[in-house]
């Protein structure tokens, strides 16, 4: 075990014990904050296998881990725009907004953070 995991591990059980009374909400907490703490695959590996198998007994089977893509390509654009068209009022009005993706990945998990950067506003 890397010398971070061990870190990691004594503030893990020190949370669990910490809490006297635990709910799904503090157990799942105290799991976020440690699998947050583990920066390398071998500290997320040490991790899992912590908590798949707390007692390092012989009995359970070791467990398995296999490499993802975890960056694989995204089919959106980085730039787009899009029309909006007020057809409630009298007198009709188009918008177009100029719309900024960023794109961010964080293991399996893809983020895309839309921001508008620029409005145009034809009647």
């Amino acid at each position: 075990m890397s010398a971070n995991f061990e870190k990691v591990k004594r503030k893990l059980i020190a949370d669990m014990a910490g809490t006297t009374q635990h709910t799904q909400e503090s157990w799942a907490d105290i799991m976020l904050r440690a699998a947050r703490r583990c920066h390398t695959d071998e500290d997320q590996q040490d991790f899992f296998r912590f908590v798949l198998n707390p007692n390092e007994s012989w009995e359970i089977q070791e467990t398995t881990f296999m490499p993802i893509d975890s960056e694989p390509d995204v089919l959106i654009q980085k730039i787009q725009t899009m029309k909006v068209t007020n057809s409630e009022e009298e007198k009709q009005s188009e918008v177009e907004i100029k719309l900024e993706n960023s794109i961010h990945t964080n293991g399996g998990t893809t983020f895309i953070t839309v921001k508008p950067t620029q409005v145009e506003c034809t009647s």
